[in-house]
């Protein structure tokens, strides 16, 4: 396991995407939990900004990954990368994709939320959260976790979040008056954070084995910074 870092939005990005590569030589299983040093809006790999109105004081980044805009502000932002050589780096897309969130599905469960796995199609907006695409986490119906994943020649990394709180007027401004009434997992139950990001690191740990905790050293971080502007979206 990665050590939890906060970081600008370019740079979680840039370092997500190296997380396939140092996966890969070392032949090892990478998680990590990350925070945001601003409130980022992001974009997926294809997506266009059409119909999204990004105040200047928020950030605006591009996923590695496909999938549409999220706004990450209030929330637990998770990142997995396996490498190919292993058993479940030869799980289908959508084997990968329930996979992981059956394991974030069981640890909300297990601290006492009524989480399940959605069957529904995605929605038809430019907000990855207006509706629930199938295997990502509903609440009472209403979309709590979801997730992109992208795949190199040697690694699949899946990185999401596991939204606390919505701040529903910030996400109007953002995407247009028709946002839905979403609901973040601390509006709906009192939850422990700390707790839950132990809970869902544990059922990680029972099906990819014991974690150990290691930094991103300075080499890494230089690699990653280095890598940022990648991510980065200019402003019009």
């Amino acid at each position: 396991m990665i050590e939890k870092g906060v970081f600008p939005g370019a740079l979680n990005m840039a370092i997500d995407s190296l997380m396939a590569e140092w996966s890969a030589n070392m032949n090892s299983v990478l998680f990590r939990f990350y925070g945001w040093k601003r409130p980022t809006v992001s974009l997926g790999r294809f997506q266009k900004e059409d119909g999204i109105n990004v105040p200047d004081w928020i950030d605006v980044v591009r996923r590695p990954s496909g999938g549409r805009a999220l706004l990450h502000h209030r929330e637990i932002t998770y990142c997995l990368a396996v490498p190919k050589k292993i058993n479940f780096g030869k799980l289908s897309v959508l084997e990968f994709h329930r996979l992981v969130h059956s394991l974030i599905r069981d640890a909300l469960v297990e601290a006492g939320l009524h989480a399940e796995l959605s069957s529904k199609r995605r929605g038809n907006t430019a907000l990855c959260f207006d509706a629930p695409s199938r295997y990502e986490i509903v609440i009472n119906g209403v979309k709590v976790v979801g997730s992109a994943q992208f795949r190199t020649a040697e690694s699949i990394v899946e990185h999401g979040s596991i939204v606390l709180k919505q701040d529903i007027d910030l996400l109007k401004t953002i995407f247009g008056e028709d946002v839905p009434p979403l609901k973040g997992i601390l509006d709906l139950y009192d939850v422990d954070v700390k707790a839950l990001e132990e809970r869902i690191l544990a059922q990680f740990e029972k099906v990819f084995g014991t974690s150990r905790k290691i930094q991103l050293d300075s080499s890494m971080l230089k690699e990653a910074r280095e890598r940022s502007p990648l991510y980065e979206v200019r402003r019009r």
